[in-house]
């Protein structure tokens, strides 16, 4: 679907010259800021513009990241590398989509404040006490084998095979 998208949205007929909001051109980049002079690494990486959709995606990006990563716990060896990459990751993508089309932008950016508040919702909804006590007791309970699974531990011991996990 992303692949999709990034190729939607420069292509589009319907999004050319579509204004949104302060965006006058869907199928480019929605510009706040230009400057004609030519800034060595930052005019090479981020372009001569500053794009308001893609600075909204990243911000929301980054909270969306906070909120989310305050869920995660457990002292996983992975965890700083992977921690420092979730943050990293919208600083690069403000890099990448700069000069990528505003409907793009505008499309991350709904998307990521779409999953902020169903993470609200549920945060706000569900008990985790109450759903980890629940796992727990469906632990104890001792499993109910299939039918599949019972026919072919029947056939097994027809052919003479013994269950490994009972020696």
């Amino acid at each position: 679907i992303l692949i999709a998208m990034y190729r939607f949205f420069p292509a589009s007929i319907e999004l050319r010259q579509q204004p949104f909001l302060w965006a006058t051109d869907l199928s480019s980049y929605d510009a706040i800021v230009t400057w004609t002079t030519h800034i060595p690494l930052i005019s090479d990486f981020y372009g001569n513009h500053v794009s308001l959709f893609t600075l909204l995606m990243a911000v929301s990006m980054i909270f969306s990241t906070k909120l989310n990563s305050s869920q995660m716990q457990g002292a996983n060896a992975q965890m700083p590398g992977m921690k420092t990459m979730m943050y990293m990751m919208p600083v690069m993508m403000l890099f990448w989509f700069n000069k990528y089309s505003a409907g793009l932008s505008y499309y991350y950016f709904l998307s990521n404040l779409i999953t902020v508040g169903q993470t609200i919702i549920i945060r706000r909804f569900v008990d985790d006490d109450a759903v980890l006590k629940k796992l727990n007791e469906n632990k104890k309970k001792p499993k109910k084998k299939s039918k599949f699974q019972s026919r072919l531990e029947d056939m097994a011991k027809q052919r003479g095979y013994q269950d490994k996990k009972k020696k």
